[in-house]
């Protein structure tokens, strides 16, 4: 069995001309290739298999991270039109805050102003005291290495996501904003609204939780770490008065992201499996052995699956 991830799933945009972002042609196209290929893993079928109730099925598991608007707008139709569900993975500080997660933000300075134009202005604002973090060697060798980008993308999102203390990033991302003001993201819009999860939910599809803020989880403190767990399922689960069932699916993923604690944290939770980013099939065993890390491809591995946007990539984290 497979289990595939995207993330940004939508039509060109002009306006944002470096943006990863699968075309939604190419979504339907490769969901295409997927029947002829592998055939999809019934709903039922799936759950019974991570249950131990059943053994595990053949086919594809289609999954989405981040809560993003393209779901609702590009994919739910997509699936509900070819009798298809899906996983959906949602952060929840946009709905409690109220404001755009900063990984985002990210994405969105990259996007609409290329890794070459905000390089050298973030490399201005960055100092050594804003980047302490030990396992930096580590993080530079384990992150972004199914990407082609170019070099000064990766090397923004390093420093971004990785490599920076979290009590600096906001107020570098503001100033890097108000010199790049079309980075700045509408919450309302961005994200799937609470009424498109009930939505969703209602005709079949998984809801899970992608933590609060989508921060590095071996980045933070057990106490931060529990709490990004717990208090995304609770405010999940009253946004669509009570979820099917508990899952999770790490922030970056891969197995430098998240530690030993973590898994401790999600089976105290009741959360019935979570994904990873491993670049292979969910065995049987996965079920048993490692349900808090279950592998998952990113959807640019397997034919149509080159992003628009990119270099030949389409993961975006």
């Amino acid at each position: 069995m497979k289990a595939v991830m995207y993330h940004y799933v939508r039509p060109d945009v002009s306006n944002a001309p470096w943006y990863y972002h699968l075309d939604i042609e190419d979504f339907r196209a490769q969901l295409d290739y997927f029947e002829d290929e592998y055939g999809f893993v019934d709903r039922d079928a799936f759950l019974a298999a991570v249950r131990g109730d059943a053994d595990l099925p053949d086919g594809v598991v289609l999954t989405f991270d981040d809560g993003l608007s393209d779901h609702y707008e590009w994919v739910f139709p997509e699936l509900q039109r070819r009798g298809l569900w899906g996983i959906f993975y949602v952060p929840t500080s946009p709905y409690t805050q109220e404001k755009a997660l900063s990984v985002h933000r990210v994405h969105a300075l990259v996007g609409k102003y290329g890794g070459d134009a905000v390089l050298e202005p973030l490399l201005n604002v960055v100092n050594e005291e804003m980047v302490p973090d030990a396992r930096r060697e580590e993080f530079h060798t384990e992150t972004y290495q199914n990407q082609n980008n170019r070099e000064s993308v990766t090397t923004v999102k390093r420093i971004l996501n990785y490599f920076i203390a979290y009590e600096h990033r906001e107020d570098v991302l503001n100033t890097l904003c108000e010199q790049f003001p079309a980075a700045n993201l509408d919450s309302e819009t961005f994200y799937l609204r609470p009424a498109e999860l009930r939505e969703m939910q209602d005709a079949g599809m998984i809801l899970g939780s992608h933590s609060i803020t989508h921060r590095v989880f071996s980045k933070l403190s057990q106490s931060a770490q529990r709490d990004e767990i717990i208090s995304s399922f609770d405010y999940l689960s009253t946004v669509v008065d009570g979820l099917d069932v508990r899952t999770f699916c790490y922030p970056y993923g891969g197995f430098h992201t998240f530690t030993e604690y973590t898994r401790g944290v999600l089976d105290d939770a009741g959360c019935l499996f979570s994904f990873n980013v491993e670049s292979r099939d969910i065995q049987q065993d996965d079920f048993q052995t490692q349900p808090q890390a279950l592998p998952r491809y990113d959807c640019n591995e397997f034919r149509h699956g080159d992003a628009s946007g990119g270099v030949n990539s389409h993961e975006m984290q």
